[in-house]
C-alpha cells in the first residue's frame, strides 16, 4: 500500500493554505460560537423556512420531514451539544429538506475545499456499473499507477457502489438520481462549509490496473479557495427590458458551482484560455445560405469557463457540440454571455447541435430562458413563479417593488385559503422572444441529474416547447425548481421581516418563488421532479476516456432523424415605405411574412432565393415564419430595420 501522507504543497500549487484534516480540525475549534449566537442562528433558520421557504408544504408530504419541529428541539438540547454537534444537527436539518437551494453554511473558519486528488465517475462497462478514476493531482496522489482510467473496487474496505450509495444519503438531492450524483461528486471533492466534512482522516482506495489489485492510501486535505459567486446588486448587462437586481433573478445550486469551478482550476486550469494566453476571438457570422466548417475540432470561445463548443464527426454525420457550464457568469455579463452564444450557433454545422448542460448548477434565470428562443420558431412562455402564502411572505411583497404583483393574491389567501400565490414570471414574455430563432437544424438537449434551478428550468422549456428531443445520461435532472435568495439580502430588504445579522459569516440560502411548467405540463412544479429524458444513453467508459464518444454517436442518431432547415433574408430599398427581401430557404415549402406583428404576405417557396417586396420602414420589425407542406411553423427569422 502507497503512504503519501507526507506530501507537501506549496503556495506554487495555487490552492492557498493547505491543511490535513486533523489541522483543519483544530482550526475550526478556534473561536466558537456563543449559545446566544447559536440560539440567534436557530431564531433565523426558523423565520427563513417557517415563513419564507416555497417548498415546505412540499417537503413535508414528499419527505415525512418537519423542519420546524427538529429545529425546536434543537433549541431544546442546545445546552447539550458540542460546537460540531450544533454545526451537524443543524446541517442535517437543511438536508433533510432534499433541497440544493436552500442550505445552511457553516461560519467562514469552515471555508474550504476537502480533495483526495483524484475525481471518480460513474459507468457502464461491459454491461456493468463501474466507478474509473478520471482525473487525478498528481501533486498529492504519490501513487504512480492510480491514474486516469483505473476502476476502483472499494473504498475503505467497502464495495464501492455500497460506499457511494451510504454517502448519497447524506447529501440533499432532490431525487435518487440527483442524490447519487452529489453523493458521488461528494466522495472526493467536497465543499465543507456546505456538505457534512469527512469522518476520516484518509481514505484506502483499492483499484485495478489490467487485471491487477493495487491498494493506496489518500489523505483528505482541505485548501482554501478564492472561488465565490458574485456580489449581489445590480445586473451590469442585461437583455432589454429586463431590470432587477441580481439576486432577484438568481436560481443557483451553490455547491455545484463552486465545486464546478474548483474542478476545473485543479484537473484542467488550460480549458480557462480562451485560445492560449491573453489570445481572443474575432466575431464570424455564417452568412445565409453558407456551410459551417466542417472539419472536426473545437471552435474557439472568448467565454471559455461558460462555454465550450466543437464540431464533431458521429456515424451520422458531423454536428456541432455546445458545452454550457454554467448559466453564473462571474463577471455577471448576462449580455456578453449571450451575444458569444449567438456568435457559435452562426458557426457550427447547420445539420444539427448537441446542446450539453450537463453538470450546469443553474445561475441567471433570464440567461437560461432566454437562450430558448435561439433555438425554435416558436414564441417562448417563460415559466411561472409563485410565493407560499405566510404572513412573512405577504410582508415581503408589501416591502419589495420587484414582489409587488403577486401582493394581492397573497394577501387575498387569509380569505380563499390558498396554498400558493397567482403565478407570474420573472420578467415579460416579450423580453424572451426579442430576438427571435438563430439555428434552425435539429437540437438535442443532453441532461444529468446535476443539471439544476436556472438549469432544470431551461430544460423543462426545452422539453415543454418541443424544441427537440432530451436525451438524459441520468434519470431525471437535479429537480431545482425556484429562484434563491440569502439571508442577508432578504435582511436588508425585508425591514420589518425579523431578521438579524448572522454571527461570524454564518450563511443561510433559500428558496424564495417556486416556478412552474408550461405547455402540456402547465402547472406542473419543477421541484423534487425535474425533467424526465425522453430517452436515455448510459454513460460509457469509452464517454469518459474519449471524450464522450458514445454518447455523441447516441445524440446523432437522433438528430439525424430530424430535418435541418433554412430560413434567411436580406432588405433593400425599394421604393418609399417599402422594402425587397431576398428569402434565402432549404426544405421550407411556404412562408409568411410580418411587420410589427401584422400579417404583409405570404408566398410559396422552393430551395433557394425568393423575392417579395414588403411595406416597411426603419425602425420596423420584419418577422419570417416558414412552413412545411402540411402547414406547421418548422422556422423563422427576425430582423429590425
Amino acid at each position: 500500500m502507497s503512504h503519501p501522507d507526507t506530501v507537501v504543497l506549496t503556495a506554487d500549487h495555487g490552492l492557498g493554505t493547505v491543511r490535513t484534516m486533523p489541522q483543519f480540525r483544530s482550526h475550526i475549534a478556534q473561536g466558537p460560537l456563543t449559545d446566544t449566537q447559536r440560539a440567534l442562528v436557530l431564531d433565523q433558520a426558523e423565520i427563513l423556512i417557517g415563513e419564507v421557504y416555497a417548498h415546505l408544504p412540499l417537503k413535508r408530504a414528499m419527505h415525512a420531514i418537519d423542519p420546524l419541529q427538529a429545529l425546536r428541539l434543537l433549541r431544546h438540547r442546545l445546552s447539550d451539544l458540542t460546537e460540531t454537534d450544533f454545526h451537524v444537527q443543524l446541517q442535517r436539518i437543511f438536508l433533510g429538506l432534499h433541497d440544493l437551494h436552500t442550505n445552511y453554511i457553516l461560519p467562514s473558519r469552515y471555508a474550504g475545499f476537502a480533495f483526495l486528488g483524484i475525481f471518480l465517475e460513474h459507468c457502464i462497462d461491459d454491461g456493468r456499473p463501474t466507478y474509473v478514476v478520471t482525473k487525478t493531482f498528481d501533486h498529492i496522489t504519490g501513487d504512480p499507477q492510480l491514474k486516469a482510467g483505473v476502476e476502483v473496487t472499494h473504498w475503505n474496505g467497502t464495495p464501492i457502489e455500497l460506499a457511494v450509495e451510504a454517502n448519497a444519503a447524506r447529501e440533499a438531492g432532490s431525487n435518487k438520481a440527483a442524490q447519487l450524483a452529489q453523493g458521488l461528486q461528494n466522495m472526493t471533492l467536497r465543499s465543507i462549509n456546505m456538505s457534512l466534512p469527512p469522518d476520516e482522516d484518509w481514505v484506502d482506495v483499492t483499484y485495478k490496473v489490467g487485471g491487477t489489485t493495487h491498494q493506496t492510501r489518500l489523505p483528505w486535505r482541505v485548501f482554501e479557495s478564492a472561488s465565490e459567486v458574485s456580489t449581489p446588486g445590480t445586473l451590469p448587462s442585461l437583455p432589454t427590458g429586463v431590470q432587477a437586481a441580481a439576486h432577484h433573478l438568481v436560481g443557483l445550486d451553490l455547491r455545484t458551482e463552486l465545486i464546478r469551478r474548483v474542478k476545473r482550476r485543479l484537473f484542467a486550469p488550460n480549458s480557462l484560455d480562451p485560445v492560449g494566453a491573453g489570445a481572443s476571438v474575432k466575431p464570424s457570422v455564417r452568412k445565409p445560405g453558407a456551410t459551417a466548417p466542417v472539419a472536426a475540432g473545437p471552435v474557439p470561445t472568448n467565454r471559455p469557463d461558460e462555454l465550450k463548443a466543437r464540431i464533431v464527426d458521429t456515424p451520422s454525420g458531423t454536428f456541432g457540440h455546445l458545452r454550457i457550464f454554467t448559466f453564473s457568469m462571474q463577471d455577471q455579463n448576462i449580455e456578453a454571455f449571450l451575444t458569444e452564444v449567438t456568435r457559435l450557433l452562426s458557426v457550427l454545422p447547420p445539420a444539427g447541435l448537441v446542446l450539453d448542460v450537463r453538470g450546469n448548477g443553474g445561475g441567471y434565470v433570464i440567461a437560461a430562458e432566454f437562450l430558448l428562443q435561439f433555438l425554435t420558431p416558436h414564441q417562448i412562455t417563460p415559466e411561472p413563479f409563485q410565493f407560499v402564502t405566510t404572513p412573512g411572505t405577504t410582508g415581503l411583497a408589501r416591502t419589495v417593488a420587484d414582489y409587488q404583483g403577486w401582493k394581492p393574491s397573497l394577501e387575498e389567501a387569509v380569505t380563499t385559503g390558498a396554498a400558493y400565490s397567482t403565478a407570474f414570471p420573472l420578467y415579460p414574455a416579450d423580453v424572451v422572444n426579442s430576438v427571435g430563432q438563430i439555428y434552425q437544424g435539429p437540437v438535442v438537449l443532453i441532461t444529468d441529474a446535476q443539471c439544476y434551478s436556472a438549469c432544470d428550468i431551461f430544460s423543462a422549456g426545452f422539453q415543454d416547447h418541443e424544441i427537440g428531443p432530451v436525451l438524459g445520461v441520468e434519470a431525471n435532472t437535479g429537480a431545482g425548481g425556484a429562484n434563491v435568495v440569502t439571508h442577508e439580502e432578504l435582511r436588508t430588504e425585508w425591514t420589518d421581516g425579523g431578521l438579524k445579522k448572522l454571527p461570524k459569516g454564518v450563511q443561510m440560502r433559500v428558496a424564495l418563488r417556486r416556478c412552474l411548467r408550461v405547455g402540456t405540463r402547465m402547472g406542473q412544479p419543477v421541484e423534487d421532479l425535474g425533467v424526465v429524458p425522453d430517452a436515455l444513453h448510459e454513460i460509457t467508459k469509452r464517454d469518459l476516456l474519449e471524450e464522450n464518444a458514445d454518447l455523441m454517436a447516441a445524440a446523432g442518431v437522433l438528430l439525424a432523424q430530424r430535418q435541418p432547415r433554412l430560413l434567411r433574408f436580406t432588405t433593400t430599398a425599394a421604393g418609399a415605405k417599402k422594402r425587397k427581401l431576398t428569402i434565402t430557404t432549404g426544405s421550407v415549402a411556404s412562408i409568411d411574412a410580418y411587420v410589427n406583428s401584422r400579417p404583409v404576405a405570404t408566398t410559396a417557396t422552393n430551395d433557394g432565393t425568393t423575392q417579395i417586396t414588403i411595406p416597411a420602414s426603419a425602425g420596423d420589425v420584419i418577422r419570417l415564419e416558414g412552413y412545411d407542406p402540411a402547414g406547421v411553423l418548422i422556422a423563422a427569422a427576425r430582423q429590425q430595420l
